[in-house]
């Protein structure tokens, strides 16, 4: 075999090698040629002496061997790690059912009786507008509190037999029947409602139209009225709001100069919004304020309109008015699929109350 048939099948055995092999065997030459594509890579050709030829074809052989032979299991997992180890062919879309199993995670036992995350979950859906409107992982800690407080109660209560007393039996179930009353008529009211009967909604009542009123608010919270008083007059001689309000003011406001920013008057205490809306700009109240706080020195910047939220801001809220307008009529579509029969304190049969 010549060297020039040699240098071939090392060519062919090389454009198998794996790549980190093909650029190690390239630095071994010092006398390198113009770059040869093998394969999808370029390798460099080499003039081989004959002895580093043969040399060479060994490796490409040994190589190619040893990337057929099955591989051992590593020692540190015991599995072949040359093989997924999960399934790649069988996709897994199959959501069905993932609300409802993520809402029977247990996240409290008390007693052994469990408190799930669909538990903390109505909890959640129970909280005033503004607490429920909290990302869940700020209220999630007080929630779960409070059921795991429920339970030991409930606990204490069945130890001196209270969940027997015919009082209580009677408000359990009246309670339950209010909540499976209020779900049917929300099941109901909600599967006619269409995204257009939301948007028509959203145009009728915000769309285009200008916002609620909104102030720029500048406070000096102050412990008595007789500081209150001394800082308007501070004021009224000429003195920088923000600098008085970084100085002496008890607000967490004071590092902004007591600024507030653009407020509309339903987000504000009621005593500091009728003052800050009856005033015209760039005035400050003659008289300080008194809330539960303390005595605030208010002051105005500018008046201007706001804008109404996006649709998508209030999409549920839209949604939520729509069910409830529908309430009445579900009511009385109830009332007359069922046969009621009332009847007065003394026994004779008396009238439907619901129906007067």
């Amino acid at each position: 075999m010549g060297q020039a048939s040699v240098t071939n099948d090392i060519y062919r055995g090389i454009s198998r090698w794996p790549i980190r092999a093909r650029v190690m065997l390239t630095s071994w030459s010092h006398r390198a040629a113009r770059p040869v594509p093998i394969g999808r890579y370029p390798i460099v050709k080499i003039a081989f002496p004959p002895t580093l030829a043969a040399l060479a074809c060994l490796l490409a052989s040994t190589l190619a061997v040893a990337q057929n032979l099955p591989q051992a299991p590593s020692p540190a997992t015991g599995m072949d790690l040359s093989k997924p180890q999960f399934d790649t062919e069988t996709p897994h879309y199959n959501v069905a059912g993932a609300a409802d199993k993520a809402a029977s995670t247990v996240v409290a036992d008390v007693g052994g009786r469990t408190i799930t995350l669909g538990n903390v979950g109505d909890g959640v859906r129970d909280l005033p507008p503004g607490p429920r409107a909290q990302p869940f992982d700020t209220v999630y800690p007080g929630v779960l509190k409070r059921l795991i407080q429920i339970q030991a109660l409930v606990l204490r209560a069945q130890k001196r037999g209270l969940d027997k007393d015919p009082q209580v039996v009677r408000r359990a179930q009246l309670a339950y029947d209010s909540v499976l009353a209020d779900a049917v008529l929300v099941r109901e009211a909600g599967v006619g409602i269409t995204e257009r009967q939301l948007l028509e909604r959203y145009d009728r009542d915000l769309g285009g139209k200008p916002g609620p009123e909104e102030a720029d608010v500048f406070i000096i919270l102050l412990p008595t009225e007789a500081e209150a008083n001394a800082v308007i007059a501070e004021l009224a001689g000429g003195a920088d709001f923000a600098t008085v309000a970084h100085r002496v003011s008890k607000d967490s406001s004071a590092a902004a100069g007591g600024d507030l920013g653009f407020r509309t008057r339903g987000v504000l205490t009621p005593e500091i919004g009728a003052v800050a809306f009856a005033m015209l700009p760039s005035q400050t109240a003659p008289r300080p304020v008194r809330t539960g706080a303390g005595w605030f020195v208010v002051r105005v910047g500018e008046h201007r309109d706001g804008q109404n939220p996006s649709f998508a801001a209030v999409r549920e809220e839209i949604r939520t008015n729509l069910i409830r307008e529908a309430f009445p009529a579900i009511v009385d579509a109830a009332l007359a699929d069922t046969v009621i029969r009332t009847y007065d304190i003394t026994g004779p049969e008396g009238r439907h109350p619901a129906g007067q």
